[in-house]
């Protein structure tokens, strides 16, 4: 790593807050715009769904300008364990129990509904937690030597049940998260169902006008009254342009139809 000038390491030694690292300059409206346009041209999702656990393929990194390199994310890691104040912990490891934990009690009951409505216990559990904090501020202010421990003590504890509680709603919300994308895809399947539904109600209309058309003129093809004549019978009476007009109106209502779904 490059070693930065003594005047510029004088400066940031001097701020009350570290500075903000330079990319954060290329996080702008301008360049967003620009990265939406890129993964458009390359049929890339903008805006997946948050219930779509499909990894799609992103922009190549180096063909990118330098301004819109920093706005995609790094890939997720591959190594499930993580280095925390100096310990390593596995990601892959299940959360321990309160049952595993020594010398730490439970302190919100273990009926099962609980688990399923935890919301009042947790604020419960962050208020002791917070007065408890404030205990331990006020006892270092008159005495720094002592009045932490038992404090310190009360906190852990405190914050090892909230963690516990949370851990234990887990199932419940995984279950619901599950719920409401199958919701999603049903109404995604619905909507397309009915749009299918007005689509093919217009084209019977359509199917219908040139129907009758047909049977104001004479000859028609069954099913679609689209009229059928010999190359010697066009020529009497301009029915050639007729029938062309008809067949022109009848391929603008359909590109109408179409248009008119997508958009």
């Amino acid at each position: 790593m490059a070693e930065q000038p003594p005047q510029q390491s004088a400066e940031r030694m001097k701020a009350s807050f570290p500075t903000p690292p330079p990319f954060y300059q290329h996080f702008t409206k301008d360049n967003l715009r620009s990265l939406r346009r890129l993964r458009k041209e390359a049929s890339i999702p903008t805006n997946p769904s948050h219930t779509d656990d499909t990894s799609h393929p992103d922009l190549d990194l180096l063909a990118l300008p330098p301004e819109l390199r920093y706005l995609i994310p790094p890939p997720p890691p591959t190594d499930p364990t993580i280095h925390t104040f100096g310990f390593a912990r596995s990601l892959a490891a299940p959360p321990p129990l309160l049952t595993d934990l020594p010398d730490i009690a439970r302190l919100y009951p273990s009926h099962p509904s609980v688990l399923l409505n935890p919301q009042a216990h947790l604020i419960s559990l962050a208020r002791t937690q917070l007065t408890s904090f404030l205990t331990l501020i006020g006892n270092l202010s008159q005495n720094p030597a002592e009045g932490w421990e038992e404090e310190t003590k009360e906190i852990e504890e405190v914050t090892f049940n909230m963690l516990d509680l949370v851990n234990r709603y887990r199932p419940h919300q995984a279950r619901e998260t599950l719920i409401l994308a199958m919701e999603e895809r049903v109404g995604r399947m619905r909507a397309e169902t009915e749009d299918i539904g007005r689509l093919k109600g217009r084209v019977r209309e359509v199917m219908a006008g040139l129907q009758e058309e047909g049977a104001v003129t004479g000859g028609r093809v069954e099913g679609f009254g689209v009229e059928v004549r010999r190359k010697g019978d066009d020529e009497e009476g301009g029915e050639v342009g007729r029938r062309k007009a008809r067949q022109r109106a009848a391929w603008a209502a359909l590109d109408g139809v179409g248009m008119g779904e997508g958009g």
